[in-house]
């Protein structure tokens, strides 16, 4: 039996709806921001025509001639959530991928699951931006908002012709970063000689003096150290649980150690003589392979097979600064000590310190890193007032 079959426009007064009939059967999509100008008339009337052909024939697909639907799930912002879970997964490491779901579902998902894609607008997401997270999230959060919002949006972008990016007006201005408080030579002084467990002294004189990052230096295993060489390899980190290669090539690196640091590293293997070794798998760096190792942690727990997690460091370093009488800061401060003291030694140049710490440039250093220490730098006057030659 032959289907009774029609199609046609409604000119609208800041749109035009199209309808069509299948027995008596009436749907409709109306063409949103589409006045009935003579053009967009036209334009609709052939959109209709071909609907009534297609319907003839028995080919009409209401998805393909209006992909921009919503009686469709692909016209609203929570499809295309959906399809960056799918597909952006293996892009990142799990654990930056668990943040990633967590901003998702806590900022995102409610804010424009439920909204039209195709109808946000620059102005819709400034909104967002300026009125509803900068009253919440430091700049660095909202900055990742952006970016996941945009690779959201993406996915429906690459199937419009052009289509406007709405973050592209969007500028985050950077705070002042906080002042890092490096010790100085007599605090490191003393954290170190009032440590009367040898274990913890050799952790804190590594800690101080070597520049590694706390994720590298409890992941550390006696098989990087070349105590001959006096190196550290930086092979690995421990983040959130979870071992996985340095974060980038740079971050793998081969570092000099000082003479104070290879004397603690030889007293610390030589304490840790009987511990067994065990096997370790380790993240790759593309986030998929995985990689077995046979290693002996430097600082195990005495209660466990693994080395000493954060928050372990964090507490027992907390109560010896506390016992020391020195002001409190967290471990990963002594990292900024180190490029501080380097720097104020005036002995290196910042290239090499970039190096030491795994940095590509030495912007970081001078940003966030390396802060002059006058108190322990008053020798390099002296070098200075002897090197112009001043008689």
């Amino acid at each position: 039996m032959t289907k009774r079959t029609s199609a046609g426009i409604e000119p609208l007064k800041t749109s035009i709806r199209i309808w069509w009939r299948i027995d008596g059967k009436r749907e409709r999509e109306t063409l949103h921001n589409t006045p009935p100008t003579p053009e967009n008339l036209k334009k609709a009337r052939d959109t209709a025509d071909m609907i009534a052909l297609q319907l003839k024939m028995g080919v009409f697909n209401r998805e393909t001639v209006f992909p921009n639907s919503l009686r469709q799930p692909k016209a609203y912002f929570d499809y295309y959530i959906a399809l960056f879970k799918t597909n952006h997964q293996n892009n990142v490491c799990p654990t930056t991928w668990n943040t990633y779901l967590s901003k998702i579902s806590h900022h995102i998902q409610p804010y424009w699951g439920h909204q039209p894609i195709a109808k946000i607008e620059a102005e819709h997401v400034e909104y967002w931006v300026h009125q509803v997270l900068q009253k919440a999230l430091s700049p660095k959060t909202i900055r990742d908002m952006i970016m996941l919002f945009h690779g959201i949006w993406t996915y429906w972008a690459r199937k419009q012709k052009n289509v406007s990016d709405p973050t592209q007006y969007i500028k985050i201005s950077k705070r002042d970063t906080d002042d890092i408080n490096p010790f100085t030579r007599s605090e490191i002084q003393t954290i170190i000689e009032r440590e009367t467990d040898l274990f913890y002294k050799n952790l804190w004189t590594v800690m101080l003096w070597s520049g590694l990052s706390s994720h590298e230096l409890l992941s550390l295993a006696k098989e990087d150290i070349d105590l001959e060489g006096g190196f550290i390899f930086v092979n690995r980190g421990f983040v959130k649980g979870l071992h996985r290669a340095t974060k980038n090539r740079r971050r793998k690196r081969q570092i000099e150690v000082l003479p104070i640091v290879t004397e603690a590293l030889r007293q610390h293997i030589h304490l840790i003589a009987n511990q067994p070794s065990q096997r370790v798998i380790v993240l790759e760096r593309d986030n998929k392979t995985e990689k077995t190792y046979t290693l002996t942690w430097l600082w195990k727990h005495p209660n466990s097979i693994m080395h000493l997690n954060y928050t372990q460091l964090e507490r027992r370093w907390r109560t010896h600064l506390s016992n020391c009488l020195v002001d409190y800061r967290p471990p990963n401060n002594c990292r900024h000590t180190y490029a501080s003291q380097i720097l104020s030694s005036g002995a290196v140049t910042a290239e090499w310190l970039a190096n030491q710490l795994g940095h590509t440039s030495t912007d970081m250093i001078h940003k966030h890193y390396g802060k002059f220490i006058p108190k322990d730098a008053k020798h390099i006057m002296s070098r200075l007032e002897q090197a112009l030659n001043f008689r």
